[in-house]
């Protein structure tokens, strides 16, 4: 980058509009920026680093700060850069946030940041305006000026405040650093963060890989002291021995079923004996019931043959009833007929009441129609006193104008008076804070070491706690899992028992005297089975039973399995906690005191610049007495347009003395003619609305008598149809022998016809059951005796709880042999792929150790790769300070990592040509660590150019650092300077150092004014 042209406007210390032609300058290759201190030399850098980049060049400056104080509020700051890069030309303008005066209400508004991005290539720098600035690429958006400039560039702000700007003071500070701190400034220029990255991802996997061998094991042997073993041969003996006890139990499980099998036959068929008897004592207590219930069968029926009547009489009752109901709405429209009537009559009266009034009021229309015309002949009078009231509006507005004119100069001059004290007390306030700040600074590190302690001992408490409730948790799931599966067992017996019962009553069907039995082969069958061979679907209960136990065993397995991570989980977490120390202080305690610091160090409020302070108690002291000189005429000036005003008035009351005084404003005298005119038309609209009003009422009452002549007599033909109807209803009763009251009483049942009759007909078919119901369970205990249920009941309660005990047995043997076998099967598999998980383990580790700096040179990954670059920018440096020393010097990197702790390979040490031997930085004179400082600047900034391919740092800027050097040792920095510029760059010295101006005479000028400082062409 190759800056052409700069152009500030209220920037910094400029005042006004100022031009830094930089094309004589580049010319020369070798030019400077000279002026006295404070004067803003380094302005200009920072203006071209905001124009590029939209912040100053320290990092420390807001930009909302760059406006100079100097500068008129109608000018806004702005700064405009034109720069070659790569054979084109750009032009950028920026504008930094700002306030301005507003365009109405004399207030200030804020301006918002901007920036403009053109393509000038073909644009001669001469003719470059504001009307002819080439072709726009970005505009007003700040966020897409910037990536386009740092997309051409190849850099961003950081690259360009550490390469085209060399502080000379800093890089004194880098060349006496130790490896640590001078790796921090490295790693900013140099991005090896792919190495750091590297080895921070080549520990964490090989911690995760040690941290899960540890887990494995430590589960591995929970979960042999969950089972009680030592060790994996322990589990394989124990496993073998539960199979064997497994084999026992379920011989034992065989011989109970086939005893519960047996006596649960003989319990059957007991109770279907039983179930005889039972038939045949129900069967006679039913038809007993059944014969009592016919008394109630002749009321229904006496019941059924008056509804049936009563449902004949039905059409005459509805008439009757219509009949009623009709003459009822006949008599309620003559009642609404003859009120409606006496309505239209009494309205009639009001309305000629009202009519009346209003014909007595009409008198007063007149005299408001006479008050109007008066007020009509004062807005004449209005009109011609106009003038007169426009030259004391102008008098009044001029007396405004000049009290705020007079309270603005006040208030300026107090203001100023106001700041003069406030920036002294201010000054007084800094030079006060600074140990303070220091004070607190310390004390707030101290409690946030102490408050990180308290928080890692909390936050291992917590977990252990969680992990004794996962604990719990997984305890309780494995005790209800191995419920479960003693249920599951139970359920499986049963279903086979069941099932077992219903093939034996299958085969017994088929049984036949002298016949072989199909499964024992006996032909003699003393105690076949009984009852009805229903197996339907037993089989598949006992599948699904089957597969529900399978279920339950893999359930209890599996929270077993995790009862014991779970339980290793928790101790390794309670080893963590008994390795905290427990400190004194709660967090609360601790982040109370350390919030308390905090508030002291922000009540301080931000570091003040003392400097500043004292040059704006200056400028304030220089602008009061220009403030009261200003303040006194703006007094002479409002007292004028007070006597103005004054008189205005008076000659404006004169011309309105026949006007009453609340109606002298237009808007009132206005508001006096409308409402005037208004109640005229309200009394012209109430006498219209009265007469109609009256006419509407007289209407309405012809209407009413009409409609309660037809009322009545719709009433007397309703009243002679009833009286009609009621003879034929009478007529019917007497014809059927039925009284009123006795249809009324069988009327209810008429909707009862169909139930009555139905069960009438359903009593018949019952009573015919009930009795052959008796006949036949009489035939069915003919011959046979009641046996003893109850006491063949209990047999096979016995001989079942037996075989259930049995079988739970069998299930606990069988559980605890596969839950062994499976066990061990885990370990195995479990040690086996630890064993593999640690072969893979050991090179992992070894990388990792060498990565993080446990190898022969003591040097992480990411130090060794910026040493390597570090190499470069010493051989970079040695270039320059070999000549600069008279070949007596170069720098080296000290290879010697065997002298003390910490990190090595970053030290810088000076190899002496004049002893053969390297001695320490620090052992230079001034003007050698100038000159070393120096060159290793600009070999650092050559590095940073060559290892970033699109960096093309064609001008750089050397700020301050002459100020220490002889003149032997001046010209040698200068020379070397010059070699630089020989290698197609330009260097610009910045500063106030008359031997450096001697030398380098071509450049700029700068001059510090009171009204601000001003940019001049030097030239040689």
């Amino acid at each position: 980058m190759r800056p052409m042209r700069l152009t500030l406007r209220a920037f910094g210390p400029y005042a006004g509009e100022q031009i830094v032609d930089f094309r004589g300058a580049l010319g020369a290759g070798l030019f400077g920026i000279y002026g006295p201190t404070g004067s803003g030399k380094s302005s200009i850098f920072s203006a071209i680093s905001f124009a590029l980049f939209g912040e100053p060049a320290r990092d420390d400056q807001d930009p909302s700060t760059l406006r100079s104080d100097h500068a008129d509020p109608h000018c806004l700051t702005e700064v405009e850069l034109i720069f070659e890069l790569g054979g084109k030309k750009y032009l950028v303008r920026r504008r930094p946030e700002q306030m301005r005066p507003a365009q109405r209400g004399g207030k200030e508004t804020k301006e918002a940041h901007c920036a403009w991005l053109f393509d000038v290539t073909d644009i001669a720098l001469d003719e470059i305006t504001l009307e002819n600035q080439g072709t726009p690429i970005a505009e007003k958006k700040v966020s897409e000026v910037r990536d386009e400039l740092e997309r051409r560039l190849g850099y961003g702000k950081e690259q360009f405040r550490q390469i085209v700007l060399l502080p000379q003071g800093r890089f004194e500070k880098f060349l006496a650093a130790n490896t640590n701190d001078r790796l921090a400034i490295l790693r900013d220029l140099f991005d090896v963060s792919l190495y750091k990255r590297l080895t921070q991802k080549m520990k964490d996997e090989a911690k995760a890989a040690e941290e899960k061998i540890r887990a494995d094991r430590r589960v591995c042997d929970s979960m042999l002291e969950q089972a009680g073993f030592a060790t994996l041969e322990e589990l394989s003996a124990g496993a073998q021995q539960a199979q064997e006890e497994q084999k026992a139990e379920a011989d034992a499980a065989e011989a109970a079923k086939t005893n519960a099998v047996l006596a649960e036959q003989t319990l059957a068929a007991a109770h279907e004996v039983e179930n005889a008897f039972a038939e045949n004592e129900a069967a006679a207590r039913a038809l007993g019931l059944m014969e009592a219930k016919g008394k109630e069968i002749e009321k229904d029926k006496y019941v059924l043959d008056g509804a049936r009547v009563a449902k004949s009489l039905h059409d005459v009752d509805v008439a009757m009833q219509r009949a009623r109901a009709d003459l009822s709405a006949a008599s309620v429209k003559c009642t609404e007929a003859q009120t409606a009537r006496a309505v239209a009559e009494e309205a009639m009266e009001k309305a000629a009441a009202a009519l009346a009034a209003e014909q007595a009021r009409r008198g007063e229309s007149e005299t408001l129609r006479a008050q109007s015309a008066d007020l009509k002949r004062h807005r004449e009078t209005l009109g011609h006193a106009g003038r007169k009231k426009e030259a004391k509006d102008e008098a009044a507005r001029i007396e405004r104008d000049a009290i705020a004119a007079f309270e603005t100069a006040q208030n300026n001059r107090s203001a100023l008076v106001r700041e003069q004290a406030e920036t002294a007390a201010q000054i007084k306030t800094a030079e006060t804070a600074v140990g303070r700040r220091a004070t607190l600074s310390a004390a707030a590190q101290e409690l946030k070491s102490k408050l990180d302690a308290v928080v890692g001992y909390d936050r291992a408490l917590k977990a252990v706690n969680d992990a004794r409730t996962h604990v719990a948790g997984a305890r309780e799931d494995h005790e209800k899992n191995c419920r479960a599966q003693e249920d599951a067992q139970r359920s499986v017996d049963e279903a086979e028992a069941a099932l077992a019962g219903a093939q034996a009553q299958h085969l017994a069907e088929k049984l036949r005297p002298g016949q072989a039995c199909p499964v024992c082969g006996s032909h003699e069958h003393p105690a076949p089975a009984h009852g009805r061979a229903e197996s339907a679907g037993r089989n598949d209960a006992f599948t699904v039973a089957r597969e529900a136990l399978d279920s339950a065993r893999k359930a209890s397995t599996g929270s077993g399995q995790t009862l014991a991570a779970k339980g290793a989980t928790l101790s390794e977490r309670e080893a963590h906690l008994a390795a905290l120390t427990k400190t004194e202080n709660t967090v609360a305690e601790l982040q109370e005191h350390s919030a308390k610091v905090h508030n002291d160090i922000e009540a301080l409020g931000p570091a003040i610049d003392l400097a500043a302070l004292r040059g704006a108690l200056e400028r304030v002291e220089g602008r009061l007495p220009e403030a009261g000189a200003a303040e006194e005429a703006a007094r002479a000036s409002r007292d004028q347009a007070v006597t103005g005003h004054a008189l205005a008035t008076q000659a404006l009351e004169d011309a309105l003395a026949s006007v009453p005084g609340n109606l002298r404003m237009t808007e009132a005298l206005e508001a006096a003619i409308a409402d005037a005119e208004e109640e005229i038309r309200k009394r012209d609209l109430a006498f219209d609305h009265a007469v109609k009003t009256e006419r509407d009422a007289g209407e309405k009452q012809i209407a009413a008598r009409k409609d309660g002549e037809s009322a009545a007599n719709a009433r007397g033909s309703a009243l002679a149809k009833l009286r009609e109807a009621e003879q034929s209803f009478g007529g019917r009763l007497a014809t059927n022998g039925f009284t009123q009251e006795q249809y009324e009483a069988h009327k209810a049942n008429i909707g009862r016809i169909e139930e009555l009759q139905a069960s009438i007909e359903r009593f018949g078919q019952h009573l015919h059951a009930a009795r052959d119901r008796v006949g036949r369970a009489a035939t069915n205990v003919e011959g046979r005796e009641r046996p003893d249920v109850a006491g063949l009941s209990a047999v096979s309660e016995e001989a079942t709880r037996l075989r259930d005990e049995a079988y739970r047995r069998e299930a606990s043997a069988v559980s605890r042999a596969e839950s062994l076998a499976k066990l061990a099967d885990s370990i195995a598999g479990a040690l086996s792929g630890i064993k593999k998980a640690e072969d893979a383990y050991a090179p992992l580790a070894a990388v990792a150790h060498a990565f993080s700096g446990k190898n022969n040179a003591n040097m992480e990954l990411e130090a060794f790769a910026i040493a390597a670059m570090f190499d470069l920018v010493l051989a970079s440096a040695n270039a320059r300070f070999k000549p600069m020393s008279g070949g007596q010097y170069s720098l080296e990197r000290e290879r010697d990592v065997s002298k003390g702790a910490g990190k090595k390979g970053l030290d810088i040490v000076v190899h002496d040509v004049h002893t053969g031997r390297t001695r320490p930085t620090a052992t230079l004179s001034g003007g050698e660590t100038f000159m070393a400082a120096l060159a290793l600047a600009l070999g650092l900034s050559d590095v940073v150019e060559s290892v970033n391919g699109g960096v093309h740092l064609n001008t750089i800027f050397i700020d301050e650092g002459f100020g220490t050097l002889d003149m032997e040792t001046l010209d040698q920095a200068l020379q070397t300077l010059q070699d630089i510029v020989g290698e197609s760059r330009a260097v610009g010295l910045i500063s106030h150092v008359e031997l450096v101006q001697q030398a380098i005479p071509f450049g700029f000028q700068i001059s510090k004014t009171t009204g601000g400082s001003h940019i001049s062409q030097r030239f040689a």
